[in-house]
């Protein structure tokens, strides 16, 4: 799912709230959904937010990441 992201600036609040807690994210708008650069949330496959393979790619859904940063933030 592409939609219509900028590599240069972050997703804004109204971009994120149209989309849904199903919706999968390749690598790069995850990413840029967490604020944090492609290659460091490639580099925390082990320690960062669950991630699915599929025919080769990277996906993550939504809701997986803000878990994800929830748990970060409580820490």
């Amino acid at each position: 799912m592409t939609i219509g992201l900028s590599e240069s600036q972050p997703m804004t609040a109204a971009e994120a709230r149209k989309l849904s807690g199903n919706t999968w994210l390749s690598r790069r708008e995850a990413a840029k959904y967490l604020g944090i650069g492609e290659q460091t949330l490639a580099n925390n496959k082990a320690s960062g937010p669950k991630l699915y393979k599929a025919f080769g790619q990277v996906r993550h859904k939504l809701a997986d990441l803000d878990l994800w940063m929830e748990q970060r933030l409580a820490s």
